[in-house]
C-alpha cells in the first residue's frame, strides 16, 4: 500500500472514532427543554391530584344524600349522619382520607345538610363542600352539592330548595350538582 493512502486511512479513521458521542452543548440543549417541558406541566399535574382529592368530597356527599333519601322515605324524618358509627343513623360509612366530615346539621322532616372540611394538611390544596337534601309536601326530593368558590373560602353552605330551578342555593360557593 502507498504509505500516503495508509496515512491518510489511518487520518480518517481516527476522525471517525472522535464523533461517537454527544458534545455537552447537545445535552445541556436536551435539559433545558426537559426542564422547560417539565415546568409548564406541573401546575397541570398539581391541579389534577387537587380535583383527584376533591372527588373524594363529592362522591361521598353523593352518598350521604342519597342514603338520606331513602331513610326519609323509610323513616319520615331525615337521618342524622356522622363519620361516628355509634350517632350515625345513615347505613353509610365513609372512610376519609382528605376530609373531615361534619355531623349533619338542620336535620329534620323537610332536609337535612352535610359539610366536607378539607384536612388541615390540605387547606389551602383543595376545597370545602357542603350538600343538602330536602323534599316537598308533594314528596319531591331535591339535593345539591356546593363547592367553595377556591380552597382558602370557608363556610360553605348549601340548601336545598326543590321549588327552585337548580334545585338550591349555595353560600360561599357554587352549585356543582
Amino acid at each position: 500500500m502507498n504509505s500516503t493512502f495508509k496515512f491518510k486511512l489511518i487520518q480518517a479513521l481516527n476522525k471517525k472514532n472522535g464523533n461517537k458521542g454527544f458534545t455537552l452543548i447537545e445535552l445541556l440543549v436536551v435539559v433545558i427543554i426537559i426542564g422547560v417541558l417539565a415546568a409548564i406541566a406541573l401546575p397541570n399535574l398539581l391541579g389534577q391530584v387537587a380535583k383527584g382529592r376533591q372527588a373524594e368530597a363529592r362522591n361521598n356527599l353523593g352518598t350521604v344524600s342519597r342514603a338520606q333519601q331513602a331513610y326519609r322515605l323509610e323513616n319520615g324524618v331525615f337521618g342524622t349522619f356522622s363519620t361516628n358509627t355509634s350517632s350515625n343513623q345513615l347505613p353509610v360509612a365513609i372512610q376519609p382520607q382528605y376530609y373531615v366530615y361534619r355531623d349533619s346539621t338542620s336535620v329534620s322532616a323537610t332536609g337535612a345538610q352535610t359539610n366536607a372540611d378539607a384536612n388541615p394538611t390540605y387547606n389551602n390544596d383543595i376545597r370545602d363542600y357542603s350538600s343538602s337534601v330536602a323534599q316537598t309536601a308533594e314528596g319531591e326530593f331535591s339535593a345539591i352539592i356546593c363547592e367553595a368558590t377556591n380552597p382558602t373560602t370557608s363556610g360553605v353552605s348549601a340548601t336545598a330548595n326543590p321549588t327552585q330551578a337548580d334545585g338550591g342555593s349555595c353560600t360561599n360557593g357554587k352549585v356543582v350538582k
